[in-house]
């Protein structure tokens, strides 16, 4: 009987379904999602399928107004599901031409991006554990293809995964027939988006006219892609822990950068891992073959920049602080009343990781270095460039890039060059009341 039981609820569309999303779910163990919500079959079922299994989930839906009345319907068809369902909704607009026109890209790639900005910060002010989609598994093996025509490697090829941390992707192991399945077997309807029956879009040319075409010579043609990507996936994974064991940090170094065909794959997965390109790499790789490295070469990705610093190229997030910018906020001033022991403790700090001085506070301002800096360094005589005394520091790109200056606001005076010099201004006496202390407000790494 209880054999049975088990093949009755194989065959039942709506168990199977919502067995396979907790099963997704259970791997990820989260039970507070924000769910992206356009109106299709997709969409609806996951939002659905996660209120039966008992989730937590909150609602975004996203208007690009690309389709005129049909956009509108899309949106009050959700809303009104939301409604029934008595799930929390947020419906937010978008100009995609006026996003093109400022940041370039396709149609395609800009709603990719207004979506996904969005959901970032939505999911962090509901206070959500993850962002739910719906791509299912032959979303998956139309990305493979995509990735395919387009030139990838292992990345590419390993299509969409099914938990990044932030995305969750419950559907990636279900099929678009079994959703419409599901739908059918709990009586939810849902819209069909008319430019999905377009193949204008290189997604749908391929949905609707070259996989239909190699289902004729392959049947299971969407099953075999969906079998090389989670093998892709498993290539990678065990790519990822060797370029971890070869990667200081931030940094590869030079001597892993042989000029063979390993040190190439190290640095295009170091490079593109980050966000760069294969122009960057082909730029670094054109660079490391000469004679001397050009140090201080940088690149600029769109979420920071590789720069070719003193011992690897080097991966700085955000990219460089630009010139003057104030610092304030990264340090704090305390008071002390001065004494003779104070004194000799200030004499032993040789680390200048903290300025001392007489003037107050209010006087000195913390900034980023600017080109032109110079300084009187105490115990040398005349002034240097800050430049210099930086450059002969040691110090990575990455870190000379973060270090502080400090100068009197009246006189552009600089007293402090952040872990590095101090100058002959401003020192302490025995004639001085009251000292303060300049620090940052964290910790340094080293300290």
């Amino acid at each position: 009987m209880e054999r049975k039981d088990k093949e009755q609820e194989r065959e039942n569309p709506q168990i199977r379904f919502e067995s396979k999303v907790y099963d997704a779910l259970r791997r990820s163990d989260v039970s507070h999602l924000l769910v992206g919500i356009s109106g299709g079959a997709d969409s609806v079922a996951l939002l659905c399928s996660l209120l039966r299994l008992g989730m937590r989930v909150e609602a975004v839906h996203c208007n690009f107004h690309l389709r005129g009345d049909e956009s509108q319907r899309d949106m009050q068809f959700v809303e009104d599901l939301c409604r029934k369902l008595g799930v929390e909704l947020d419906t937010v607009d978008f100009n995609v031409d006026e996003y093109r026109r400022i940041h370039g890209g396709s149609v395609e790639m800009a709603c990719r991006e207004l979506r996904y900005n969005y959901f970032e910060k939505k999911m962090i002010e509901c206070g959500a554990r993850r962002i739910a989609v719906a791509h299912n598994s032959d979303d998956n093996a139309e990305t493979l293809l995509l990735n395919l025509c387009r030139g990838a490697g292992i990345a590419g090829l390993r299509a969409m995964k099914p938990d990044t941390g932030r995305i969750i992707r419950p559907l990636l192991d279900i099929s678009r027939k079994e959703i419409e399945d599901y739908l059918e077997s709990i009586g939810q309807d849902y819209i069909v988006d008319s430019t999905n029956l377009s193949s204008d879009y290189r997604r749908n040319f391929l949905r609707n006219e070259v996989i239909p075409l190699l289902e004729t010579q392959w049947p299971e043609v969407k099953r075999s892609l969906n079998r090389t990507a989670s093998i892709m996936s498993e290539e990678e994974a065990g790519a990822e822990e060797y370029l971890r064991e070869k990667i200081n940090g931030d940094e590869l170094r030079y001597d892993e950068l042989k000029g063979d065909s390993s040190g190439r794959w190290l640095l295009r997965r170091f490079v593109v891992g980050k966000g760069g390109t294969d122009e960057m790499v082909v730029e670094m790789v054109r660079e490391l073959s000469k004679a001397a490295i050009r140090k201080g070469a940088r690149w600029i990705a769109k979420d920071g920049e590789f720069v070719f610093g003193p011992t690897g190229v080097e991966w700085i997030e955000g990219g460089a602080r630009g010139e003057g910018i104030d610092m304030s906020d990264e340090f704090e001033w305390e008071e002390f009343k001065n004494s003779s022991e104070l004194i000799e403790e200030i004499k032993r700090d040789r680390s200048n990781r903290r300025l001392w001085v007489s003037a107050r506070p209010e006087d000195i301002l913390i900034r980023s270095r600017k080109n032109g800096d110079r300084m009187r360094p105490l115990g040398m005589k005349g002034s240097r460039a800050v430049s210099d005394i930086i450059s002969e520091s040691g110090l990575s790109i990455k870190e000379r890039n973060s270090l502080a200056i400090a100068e009197m606001k009246a006189t552009g005076e600089i007293l402090w060059v952040e872990s590095l010099r101090r100058s002959q201004k401003m020192l302490i006496s025995a004639a001085d009341e009251v000292v303060w202390c300049l620090k940052r407000k964290k910790k340094l790494p080293d300290d």
